[in-house]
């Protein structure tokens, strides 16, 4: 039983969309909290804000949104000593970190299962005093995150975001880069770097095995012009494990120091927001925050 809980909502949702979510998960939730409180976010930030000044005040904290949602609360809470433990509703378009801790993403569904689930406390990614759960990426991820319509987003969620993709892989434009990954440095020309934690991308698996955010490492993969077609293809694909790539077309490495520069400050991605430039350098921060987990992934 939780003492006091703090939920989060996204403030853009609509009122019929937040009212309904808390019809159907609000008698789950008491059901093992003494004590809900339940704030809406304003304005961007707001989140990270509520987080780094009373998130120490409870016990639990519910994130009711998407992944931009998730980032945000993130931030706040990555810079306290012991910071709670978090709960993902998903109410998102993609919902990814929430897919690589195996949350249901039906909403009553989610609620139920984290209530009754467990902790796993998972790796945190830290930049240029930033935090992320996911990603960072520079490339063709950061293009395609700004080239999603407002108006697909609207209308066909998720699906939004793989016509982005597609039109983005179709020209894609190599960059050069520096690379360091612990202790090892490489210079090369790609069309997108990616420093993952989670899984998920775009509500699609990555076809990779064995990415875990709980591992202390990073997965990177560093994607040449020849790759950006293979992803491309891995998008459409109807079984996406089917794809395999050669190794000179997508490189894959693990690290737990990153550190990136472009001769030229490039956008980049973190966990589907813009608002970052190269160079970076991201440390993992190994269990840093206790999410809550279904005892069986569903």
């Amino acid at each position: 039983m939780y003492e006091k809980a703090l939920m989060l909502i996204n403030g853009n949702a609509g009122p019929s969309f937040i009212q309904k979510n808390i019809e159907l998960t609000a008698g789950i939730l008491t059901n093992h909290i003494e004590e809900l409180i339940i704030r809406k976010t304003h304005y961007k930030g707001h989140a990270e804000e509520v987080l780094q000044s009373t998130g120490k005040e409870y016990d639990l904290i519910i994130i009711m949104g998407g992944d931009g949602t998730v980032h945000e609360c993130v931030n706040g809470l990555a810079a306290l000593n012991d910071p709670p433990s978090v709960c993902i509703l998903p109410g998102g378009t993609c919902n990814d970190f929430s897919r690589t801790l195996a949350v249901p993403q039906n909403i009553k569904r989610a609620a139920d299962s984290l209530m009754n689930g467990t902790t796993r406390h998972v790796d945190i990614g830290t930049m240029n005093e930033r935090f992320f759960t996911n990603f960072y990426g520079i490339g063709l991820i950061a293009q395609t995150s700004e080239n999603i319509n407002g108006d697909w987003k609207n209308k066909l969620g998720k699906v939004s975001y793989l016509l982005s993709a597609l039109q983005t892989f179709t020209n894609p434009d190599p960059f050069s880069f520096e690379l360091t990954l612990d202790d090892e440095t490489m210079t090369d020309e790609a069309v997108m770097v990616l420093v993952v934690n989670g899984n998920f991308i775009g509500a699609s698996q990555l076809p990779f095995q064995g990415i875990v955010p709980d591992d202390g490492l990073f997965n990177v993969f560093v994607v040449s012009q020849g790759g950006a077609s293979l992803l491309r293809e891995y998008l459409t694909a109807k079984n996406p494990f089917a794809w395999d790539p050669e190794p000179t077309d997508v490189k894959h490495y693990k690290a737990r120091h990153v550190a990136l520069s472009t001769p030229e400050p490039m956008k980049a991605d973190t966990d589907g927001e813009i608002y970052m430039k190269t160079p970076a350098v991201i440390e993992n921060l190994p269990a840093r925050i206790p999410f809550l987990v279904p005892d069986t992934p569903q």
